[in-house]
């Protein structure tokens, strides 16, 4: 590590000002995306699916777009890797890992998994990647631009379509992937036993109207 390299010490008086002006600034919309989402209980299931549910909402919620795509879009790839009817499947990939993808949604809703529900209506087919999976792409293999500041405001623009210099997801496309995704984990984890895993249970549907 060079003297370049090293961070500089922080203020934390200027930090601690800084930090609570944003947040009493930006704390209005903070709360309108909290009562947008509402609260939904997955019930005893794995710690790392939880995590990444609970990460997915609170990107959201604090306006973090891009973490809200990638984490709706993790939690549904380590569901379908860890539902019982995807492991012939699994053990076959050479990562030993199924990466989210349209094929493998074709493989999921073959063996019963609710993949239809991560579908627009006219994606059904699946011919084309559907947009849960087009975001999914721009955000894991870092298609992303547009970054204001720290608290995840973006450029505003259509984030599926192609264009010559990446862009950011916009709140409209976060929120599009957490309600696919979730709708996903509450009809994954009503299958029960012995599809999904042993410490899940049935969803409550606990939503803030």
């Amino acid at each position: 590590m060079t003297e370049d390299d090293v961070p500089l010490p922080l203020d934390i008086q200027e930090f601690e000002r800084s930090f609570s002006n944003n947040l009493k600034e930006l704390m209005p919309q903070i709360l309108e995306r909290a009562a947008r989402i509402g609260h939904v209980d997955l019930g005893d299931i794995d710690f790392d699916l939880w995590q990444a549910y609970t990460d997915t909402s609170y990107s959201f919620i604090l306006g973090f777009f891009a973490a809200t795509v990638f984490f709706a879009s993790r939690a549904v790839e380590m569901a379908i890797n860890k539902d019982a009817r995807m492991q012939d499947e699994r053990m076959k990939s050479e990562r030993k890992w199924l990466s989210l993808n349209r094929r493998v949604l074709k493989e999921a809703r073959i063996m019963g998994l609710p993949a239809d529900l991560l579908l627009d209506s006219d994606e059904v087919k699946l011919e084309n990647d559907p947009l849960f999976i087009v975001r999914r792409n721009k955000v894991v293999h870092g298609d992303t631009e547009g970054y204001k500041d720290a608290t995840g405001f973006y450029k505003v623009t259509d984030f599926t379509k192609s264009y010559r210099l990446p862009v950011a997801p916009s709140e409209e496309d976060a929120y599009d992937q957490l309600v696919k995704s979730r709708r996903f984990m509450i009809g994954w984890t009503r299958l029960g036993s012995p599809h999904v895993p042993k410490n899940a249970r049935t969803a409550k549907w606990e939503e803030v109207t």
